[in-house]
């Protein structure tokens, strides 16, 4: 990862630079943002550590041209004690984070770490980087499916209306949701992300629309929310099946009056964002059932986005193999592996039920330990025996399953096993816990809503496992 420094105070650049140095990328600095800038728009880097207040240009400006110059580089703003509220006005105008002076060493290894994904994230599945003259040409595909994908960002892009992006774990709903916003008139504005799952009840109300100082305990500063710091551009709501009932009559007036109120706020604040969600859950299911509201659902899914799953993609997963592979070679720069005829053949013909996130995770094990050149399908096999052992165990699981059902002396159900088994898991993570939910769904890596879910089917009770 290469990181470029603009910082005045030439003892602050060099530390931070020797510091990068030792975290194992590779830094520059410059104390004159003018040249910094001129090095810049010649160089390619990963993340840029700004400074805010510098003679000659100021940070808000050198912000403004570099986005300009190069709209998908993750920025960091450097603040000192004081210029936070400057800070926030830099995120609203296209910055990636900010860190306060003197820059923790924890907090500078977790932001370079989400820019690090963030670039990963925009540079894969078949998407180019949002800038509006390849606008036409977010993904490289020679699918009908995903051409159609593309056809519909192009035509709702330009719109102000709702999307609501469905489709499995992997299939590169964000990535879907930056295309809408980079060839969007809001595209040189922020493009903020949150995922409703990591954060339930006041933390996400509060994530979400901001609080005041004293809203409630270790609430010592108002905070501005997510709607706040997307000001202009677009607000992306990942997982938005997670977000808690209490929570959505909120949600559904923030989007109907163009306003919200922060926690313990008293006056409301107008907003101006763009709504684009997600979800890889069956919202009207959930809505059948009322675990999600009727008139937010219709209020989100006003252009809905269908993503098929790798699976039903077939023809996209060669040019999708080599593009992976090519970024992986390029981030570790070494020379791109080729890959066989037989791998190809090998990597289609799988289920990917982690869709394009778990091609990549396979051909990246495969990346690292290539020493010829070529990826085999030994190769993948190798990196990837579960794959192979899943389809042997699919077809054995099947084989039974049709001995079993053909033959009078079996007679039982098999969905009845399967609840079973499900249910000895649920109550096994339940005891474990102590009744508690939260940490149950956690332990097996379920959301919380769909962990109530199936203690409903189920007809299990929580409270049973607690200790008196």
């Amino acid at each position: 990862m290469k990181i470029l420094i603009i910082e005045d105070d030439t003892r602050q650049a060099l530390n931070l630079q020797d510091l990068l140095i030792n975290f194992g990328y590779k830094a520059s600095f410059f104390t004159d943002p003018r040249k910094g800038l001129s090095a810049f728009e010649e160089e390619d880097f990963d993340l840029v550590l700004l400074d805010l207040k510098m003679p000659g240009i100021d940070g808000m400006t050198f912000l403004k041209n570099a986005l300009l110059l190069k709209p998908e580089t993750r920025i960091v703003i450097l603040t000192a004690f004081g210029t936070i509220e400057n800070a926030v006005e830099a995120m609203k105008k296209g910055a990636f984070d900010f860190l306060e002076k003197p820059v923790d060493i924890d907090k500078l290894k977790k932001t370079i770490t989400l820019a690090y994904n963030a670039n990963q994230l925009s540079g894969m599945a078949g998407f180019s980087a949002p800038r509006a003259e390849n606008a036409g040409e977010q993904f490289k595909t020679t699918g009908k499916a995903m051409e159609k994908i593309q056809n519909l960002i192009n035509r709702v892009a330009a719109l102000t209306t709702t999307v609501l992006i469905q489709g499995e774990t992997g299939t590169g709903k964000e990535l879907v949701a930056r295309a809408i916003h980079g060839i969007s008139p809001r595209k040189n504005k922020p493009f903020i992300a949150v995922n409703c799952a990591n954060l339930q009840g006041n933390l996400l109300e509060s994530e979400l629309f901001g609080h005041e100082k004293g809203a409630f305990t270790g609430a010592e500063a108002r905070k501005l929310g997510k709607f706040e710091l997307a000001s202009g551009g677009t607000l992306f709501l990942d997982e938005v099946a997670e977000i808690p009932l209490e929570l959505q009559a909120k949600l559904l007036r923030a989007i109907q009056e163009s306003e919200i109120e922060r926690l313990g706020g008293t006056k409301p604040v107008k907003i101006d964002v763009r709504i684009v969600s997600a979800t890889n859950r069956d919202l009207v299911s959930m809505v059948e059932k009322d675990l999600f509201r009727k008139d937010l659902y219709y209020r989100l899914n006003v252009f809905p986005l269908v993503l098929p799953p790798l699976r039903k993609r077939i023809e996209d997963i060669p040019p999708l193999a080599l593009k992976i592979i090519s970024e992986i070679a390029s981030v570790s720069g070494l020379p791109a592996p080729e890959l066989s005829s037989e791998a190809i053949e090998w990597l289609k013909h799988q289920q990917w039920h982690g869709n394009i996130r778990e091609l990549k995770n396979v051909l990246e094990r495969a990346s690292i330990l290539d020493e010829d050149g070529l990826i085999s399908l030994a190769d993948l096999q190798q990196v990837a025996p579960q794959m192979n052992q899943q389809i042997i165990q699919t077809q054995k699981t099947s084989a039974n399953f049709a001995e079993v059902s053909t033959s009078a002396e079996n007679n039982f159900d098999f969905n009845d096993t399967l609840a079973d088994n499900e249910k000895t898991l649920l109550c096994q993570a339940l005891e474990k816990n102590q009744g508690n939910v939260v940490l149950a769904a956690r332990e097996l890596n379920i959301p919380r809503r769909t962990f109530y879910d199936k203690l409903k089917k189920l007809a299990i009770d929580p409270a049973r496992f607690r200790t008196q």
